[in-house]
């Protein structure tokens, strides 16, 4: 397990896997990301003048409960070693959990990109208990939003965005979701700042907010008085990592996940790229490039014949001015460039070797805005080596000294022997000591036969299977996924229900002990 670092770790995602290291590709080399166990919350009071068991009774029945079959990610432990891999692991099948939001009654579902990143079969889950499976519609490259599809014969209700331009520090907030898959869960607090640049992208102007953010809340809503979305939860800052939300959590502006909404559904509809890179003007480069003060944006990078290099902007120069309008910072100038219709020439206002000029450009679509699928799901190689890991079980049958060891009694079935980290079995919270004692309406009565019934990937077995485990609070029913090796179905392309069966052979079975 991963650790953060010791003061102001930004810890993300928020969603919960077995070893809560499931993280987003986005993210990678930008920031630093850590592991966050069960801890204490921020204290957060009810929103003065806001009637929230009102408002949050007409939200949850468009709010859902994502759940992620996948593969487990390599950790990134921070930006110093963001790119260092767990030594010595294969890939592994994790089970993980997050939340999403209807905006279309037609089953169209907003949710982080990180929490379906590397999934094999997604499901949701409504407030009347309903679950379905969804299909992955499109991921964004640049900002961390998906849509997911799901099919249902009926219309579905959904949430309505709000004008996150309008948003006040201090305005009264309520965050929906599932923190660390305890089940859907409402916190309160405020809007604390806005414009937080965290991911460093054109879309980057993220909503600070003290209502209570965990693994588990990401994709969910952050809604305003009325109900309407405000912002989507994506991530927090913690000095801890074992203690969860301290009032820092972060939540992408409604504003931007509409527009990028809009964008992922049309193919035609991309942002503006003219290829460069900027950052902010300081005081001390200011007086480098003679520029009187510490507005505009510094060009930093330009890409060799992008609408940049051939409109002969170069490394030094500050931008100004977008269309006319001034620009303070490096984000605000990015902004206005993508905001402008590709093929549509632009004025820029630029800062070069002491003196202003006006620059023509004309960008084009933003290359590769849209994630490849390949980009979003498990490659199948890994996924062969992850299925033949298994659930992550090691079955043994029970003896006498384990009878006296874990309190058994006469408790028949398997005896879970061993449990590794970071798999769907760690994930679900299975532990040494605990028994199986069914598997659907069979009783467990060997290892090699629970292990049988447990093997990922038979042509003749469902998605799901329940299972009877005697924990140390009694027996429970838990589902685990066994699904296919496959991730096309996730993304909309399955094989025919004729050829399924033969499309991968089954994965190896459990390892047990006799």
């Amino acid at each position: 397990m991963s650790r953060g670092r010791e003061f102001a770790t930004l810890l993300d995602p928020l969603h919960p896997t077995g070893s809560q290291r499931r993280s987003c590709a986005f993210y990678a080399g930008m920031i630093a990301v850590g592991v966050l166990g069960i801890g204490l919350q921020a204290k957060a009071t009810a929103p003065a003048g806001c009637d929230v068991p009102d408002v949050v009774a007409q939200a949850l029945p468009a709010i859902v409960r994502i759940e992620n079959a996948g593969l487990a990610h390599p950790e990134i432990i921070n930006i110093q070693n963001a790119d260092r891999a767990r030594a010595g692991r294969e890939p592994e099948i994790e089970y993980s959990v997050g939340t999403g939001f209807v905006i279309d009654p037609s089953g169209l579902i907003v949710t982080n990109q990180h929490v379906i990143q590397e999934a094999i079969s997604v499901r949701v889950t409504f407030a009347d208990k309903t679950q379905v499976p969804a299909h992955l519609v499109a991921a964004a490259a640049l900002q961390d939003i998906a849509l997911l599809k799901v099919d249902v014969p009926r219309k579905l209700p959904t949430l309505q965005f709000a004008d996150s331009d309008a948003l006040r520090v201090g305005q009264p907030v309520i965050a929906i979701g599932n923190p660390i898959n305890v089940g859907i869960s409402v916190t309160t607090g405020s809007i604390s700042a806005i414009n937080r640049n965290l991911m460093r992208t054109p879309f980057d102007d993220y909503l600070q907010t003290d209502a209570a953010i965990n693994p588990g809340n990401s994709g969910g809503p952050l809604i305003d008085c009325s109900g309407r979305v405000v912002g989507v939860n994506t991530a927090l800052l913690s000095n801890n990592a074992a203690q969860g939300s301290i009032g820092l959590g972060f939540s992408l502006p409604s504003n931007g996940v509409k527009s990028m909404a809009r964008m992922l559904q049309d193919p035609n509809d991309v942002p503006n790229w003219i290829g460069v890179q900027l950052q902010d003007v300081t005081p001390r480069l200011a007086s480098s490039f003679n520029w009187p003060n510490v507005s505009g944006a510094l060009v930093s990078g330009v890409d060799p014949g992008s609408p940049a290099a051939q409109a002969s902007l170069t490394p030094g120069d500050i931008i100004t001015g977008v269309g006319g309008e001034e620009q303070p910072d490096a984000r605000s100038a990015q902004r206005a460039i993508v905001k402008i219709k590709p093929g549509q020439p632009v004025t820029l206002s630029v800062w070069h070797r002491g003196e202003t000029k006006q620059v023509a450009v004309t960008g084009k679509p933003w290359p590769n805005f849209k994630m490849l699928q390949t980009d979003v799901v498990p490659d199948q190689a890994q996924l062969a080596r992850a299925f033949v890991y298994g659930l992550g079980l090691h079955l043994i049958a029970i003896g006498d000294a384990d009878r006296l060891r874990f309190g058994l009694g006469n408790v028949q079935g398997v005896l879970i022997d061993r449990v590794d980290p970071g798999t769907q079995a760690a994930g679900l919270g299975l532990n040494v000591g605990e028994v199986i004692q069914q598997i659907g309406n069979e009783i467990c009565t060997s290892p090699d036969q629970a292990a049988a019934q447990l093997a990922y990937g038979k042509p003749d077995s469902k998605d799901v299977v329940a299972v009877l485990v005697r924990k140390q609070s009694g027996p429970q029913w838990m589902s685990l996924w066994v699904g296919r090796p496959d991730s096309r179905q996730f993304v909309g392309a399955g094989p025919p229900a004729d050829t399924a069966a033969s499309t991968h052979e089954a994965a190896a079975p459990l390892p047990v002990s006799k």
